[in-house]
């Protein structure tokens, strides 16, 4: 089980300066401050809670107080611990930052509490800018540093020079190199149209399986409000149309194809595992869709852009009279937003209405949009997630079977509300 660790951090400043692609260089920080998203977590009648606040108030307070750290994760580990499901052996702690964690002033600090308490330790993003030399990356090694996200970008020195503003990226790689020796290390690029193509991702990607990179993350570049940046005022690059998903998810199955090393892309695809994500929206696996409960319901869900079409599919066999699926023009389901739900044409609607569990709307606000016209509608929250989302993970049948499952819990909503 991962468990995650926030440190907080403010982008630009906690992370040796904006790279040029970066996803907040042009978030309306006042609009972050003076808005409150929303969520499940949120009480009746407040919006905002510190789930939905938490990358906000990061992005705005900086790093948080190591003992403040510390402080919130001994609480969740005596929850996790009360309902049995802690297993110190196979549990590890993902620090994660809005920033770059390298950059946590107490980070030594926060290293040798998590390995005193029995812990593995997975070291979140970083773009190893600040990384000046080596002994900055054997101090960490020797702390009991296990595993580390490194944003590589290229290994051509020129490139990361100017896309990262790097001011010393040859030394950016040999500490990648280290920790490759040394440790595990998911190491990742940005694909930006023109800038990012494919053979500049093989030779990266070339590279990084010499040295032993774990795994080698494809991110794909996003420019519009569309494909995430939901705190943004405009794009970040002028004038770069970003690539179509479908494109990307056959890029990511390209570089797969020629490398040894696991390569997976960002929003999620995994080539190696074969129909990942909604697996069961693939005809290899369709025989499945036998093990799911009968819906007895009729309801409408929500869902995202990249979503539609194999929630469509799915729900098109098990419930074609009973289900219909609406899509928004946001891509990734967690980061629906009140904007999008308010572009819902209502004529399109249920009573019974499903929204992705992630959903970043008041429970509330979700209610009154779907009742403007005056009609009685049940809102209701579906699963977190329906679709198995750790990169590492290898095991086709448990990807399966923990999609099933998930699918399993969507229909009760369906039918149970």
């Amino acid at each position: 089980m991962i468990i995650n660790a926030s440190v907080g951090g403010t982008p630009g400043k906690d992370c040796g300066g904006y790279c040029r692609f970066c996803y907040f260089l042009t978030a309306d920080y006042k609009y972050i401050s003076s808005n409150s998203l929303g969520c499940k977590y949120c009480p009746p009648n407040k919006i905002g809670c510190d789930y939905c606040q938490e990358v906000p108030d990061s992005i705005i307070n900086g790093f948080k107080p190591v003992s403040q750290v510390l402080s919130h994760l001994k609480k969740v580990l005596r929850w996790y611990e009360y309902l049995g499901l802690l297993n110190h052996k196979d549990d590890k702690i993902l620090t994660c930052s809005c920033a770059d964690i390298i950059n946590f002033p107490n980070l030594p600090e926060l290293l040798k509490a998590l390995k005193d308490w029995g812990f593995q330790v997975h070291l979140g993003y970083t773009s190893g800018k600040r990384i000046v030399n080596e002994e900055m990356v054997t101090d960490l090694i020797n702390l009991g540093l296990d595993e580390i996200n490194f944003s590589v970008f290229s290994t051509n020195p020129a490139l990361r020079r100017y896309w990262m503003r790097d001011k010393t990226p040859e030394e950016s790689l040999k500490a990648l190199k280290l920790l490759c020796e040394n440790i595990d290390v998911h190491a990742s690029t940005v694909v930006i149209p023109g800038v990012i193509d494919e053979g500049e991702i093989a030779n990266t990607c070339g590279v990084m399986e010499d040295w032993g990179v774990k795994t080698f993350i494809l991110s794909r570049f996003v420019n519009f409000k569309r494909e995430g940046l939901i705190f943004n005022n405009g794009p970040i690059i002028e004038n770069i149309e970003t690539q179509p998903y479908e494109d990307f998810v056959e890029l990511a199955k390209n570089i797969s194809n020629q490398f040894s090393i696991k390569v997976v892309g960002s929003p999620f695809t995994d080539p190696e595992t074969t129909g990942t994500p909604y697996m069961l929206s693939k005809r290899k696996y369709r025989e499945h869709l036998n093990r799911l409960p009968e819906v007895t319901t009729d309801a409408t869900i929500i869902t995202s852009k990249l979503s539609l079409k194999p929630l469509k599919t799915i729900f098109e066999v098990i419930a074609p009279y009973k289900v219909n699926i609406v899509g928004v023009n946001e891509e990734i389901g967690d980061l629906i937003t009140r904007e999008d739900l308010e572009t819902i044409d209502l004529e399109d609607v249920k009573e019974k209405v499903i929204i992705p569990g992630g959903t970043l709307v008041h429970n509330k606000v979700a209610y009154e949009i779907f009742n403007r016209d005056g009609e009685q509608r049940d809102i209701v929250r579906g699963p977190t997630t329906l679709f198995y989302l750790d990169t590492e993970c290898v095991d086709l049948q448990y990807v399966l079977e923990y999609e099933i499952k998930s699918f399993k819990g969507l229909i009760d909503k369906i039918n149970h509300g």
